[in-house]
């Protein structure tokens, strides 16, 4: 099935939490999940601080090694995420997209007015018993990126719609 209306629902939600966000916020990330028949999407925003450790292009050899660790790191979506083993789900692709963004961001000790960096990501999974679907744990995405506070969680499911608030002390949810 083509996700692709669905996601275009959810869509204007995300960019409607990032409007109420109204700051670039170190430590906060927003998943948005789409079910769709066999079909399971997750969408990871975040500041690229939390993913590669820093905001601005890749300046060194090291820095682009690093960079480039981490991408691989934010790719490997079994040790970020854990699905219900019954749901049979795949992974069939994940991906990264950059944002550069400019203006103000917020730090915890200070405010800064240059410009910062955003990475989408995306996983997409299919799910032979879809109706065992029914959690996510995102206790690895903590683990593996110790720069993250909390995750926004939002989603839509067939039931319905889900929202959580995910921390490294409360990583899973249920619908």
């Amino acid at each position: 099935m083509n996700l692709k209306p669905l996601l275009f629902v959810l869509l204007p939600a995300t960019l409607s939490a990032h409007a109420q966000h109204g700051v670039h916020e170190h430590g906060f990330g927003q998943l948005n999940l789409v079910l769709s028949q066999q079909q399971l999407v997750l969408e990871l925003h975040s500041p690229a601080a939390d993913i590669v450790g820093f905001e601005h292009n890749p300046a060194t050899g090291e820095e682009q090694a690093a960079y480039d660790q981490a991408l691989q790191k934010a790719q490997h979506a079994a040790a970020l995420f854990t699905l219900p083993a019954s749901a049979g789900c795949e992974l069939q692709q994940t991906r990264h997209i950059e944002q550069e963004e400019h203006g103000e961001h917020q730090h915890e000790e200070h405010d800064h007015e240059h410009g910062h960096t955003d990475i989408q990501l995306h996983y997409s999974w299919q799910c032979s018993q879809p109706d065992a679907l029914n959690a996510l744990d995102a206790s690895g995405l903590f683990t593996q990126f110790p720069g993250f506070h909390r995750i926004e969680l939002q989603g839509i499911v067939p039931a319905g719609q889900i929202a959580a608030t995910l921390t490294a002390q409360q990583p899973g949810a249920n619908w």
